[in-house]
């Protein structure tokens, strides 16, 4: 028997598909769409709503400038990265970014590998930074004084300081301004009233002022302030500081004995990095001129149970010609959420 050709079987196609579902795989995701042609419609799933638990896993493996852009595409997003939001703020150790600002309200931030982000921070127009720890700044604006977060553009307000002027000062916070037991306290050297010591408690709605007649010529221009064991150390660009004792209300003044660059333990267990901003070269890599002027505030990195102070720094312009005058300060890249009702109110 000889073997004949069959034909198959032509497939009938449907003239319309409708309510298919079309489940496409990309970079690991499942996604679905909702694209109609005139033979296929696909349902759609927006990004929105793709499960929290995946969206979490994605945050905290984020920088903090990619969290903060996956923090604003919607809601659910940034419910979804409250667990990586929380590891930013927590951390201590990270490397600080330096911030530069002073011309309007747009602002220039550079990391640690000199990545530049434009930033547009209103707060900071016309505004000094007069100390930055842990994230936080604090800002000092035509008498009114504020922490600041930029990073999550948190604010706290603070009483009205006595003098709407700041010339010479060294200023810091013991801790965070969302705890209960921080304190400010500004050393200013005025030319009427000679140098006085003001220290705001949380919850307080003054500032308390001491005069410094003893000391006030003792003290070249201060460079720097911290807080230590219940203990404000002013630091002058030379070799002295002050020390105000929290608990005994006393004020101390120490002569510093220059060892490698080093503070002596008995005053404090930590080492100065005097001129960062000059290390760092941070000048050119803005792009500003000699007859630009530049004032920076510093920080506290904490390493290996010491703490690492960067010192404020001025560079003046040189020659007569320069009037164009810059500020930046120092500050660890953390992410901090507050309410907002939050005071410096108890």
């Amino acid at each position: 028997m000889g073997l004949s050709c069959v034909k198959p079987r032509r497939r009938r196609e449907p003239s319309c598909i409708n309510n298919a579902e079309i489940k496409v795989r990309r970079f690991g995701i499942l996604r679905e769409s909702n694209i109609s042609t005139n033979n296929v419609e696909v349902v759609t799933r927006p990004w929105s709503d793709l499960p929290a638990d995946l969206l979490s896993l994605i945050a905290v493996r984020l920088g903090i400038i990619e969290l903060l852009s996956f923090r604003g595409v919607c809601k659910a997003w940034q419910a979804a990265s409250s667990v990586a939001s929380a590891k930013t703020e927590a951390a201590s150790n990270s490397e600080p970014w330096f911030l530069f600002y002073g011309e309007d309200s747009q602002c220039h931030l550079y990391n640690t590998s000199q990545r530049k982000y434009k930033m547009s921070i209103p707060e900071l127009d016309g505004a000094t930074c007069i100390a930055s720890n842990q994230g936080w700044l604090l800002i000092f604006k035509e008498g009114s004084m504020f922490f600041y977060c930029p990073f999550s553009h948190a604010k706290i307000g603070l009483p009205k300081f006595p003098h709407s002027v700041l010339s010479e000062h060294a200023s810091a916070f013991s801790s965070p301004p969302t705890s209960c037991e921080c304190i400010v306290a500004v050393l200013h050297r005025d030319l009427e009233f000679g140098m006085e010591l003001y220290v705001l408690y949380r919850g307080a709605d003054t500032w308390t002022r001491r005069k410094l007649n003893s000391i006030q010529y003792k003290l070249s221009a201060f460079g720097f302030a911290t807080y230590n064991n219940e203990t404000f150390y002013f630091f002058d660009k030379i070799d002295a500081t002050v020390a105000f004792s929290v608990k005994d209300k006393r004020c101390l003044k120490y002569n510093i004995v220059k060892k490698d660059n080093s503070i002596p333990r008995k005053i404090l267990p930590c080492v100065r990095v005097k001129s960062l901003f000059v290390k760092f070269d941070m000048k050119k890599k803005l792009g500003l001129q000699d007859d630009v002027s530049v004032s920076t505030c510093g920080t506290i990195l904490q390493c290996a149970g010491m703490d690492n102070i960067i010192f404020n720094e001025y560079l003046e312009a040189a020659g007569e010609s320069g009037n164009r005058r810059v500020k930046g300060v120092w500050i660890q890249p953390r992410f901090f959420q507050v309410s907002s009702n939050q005071s410096w109110s108890l």
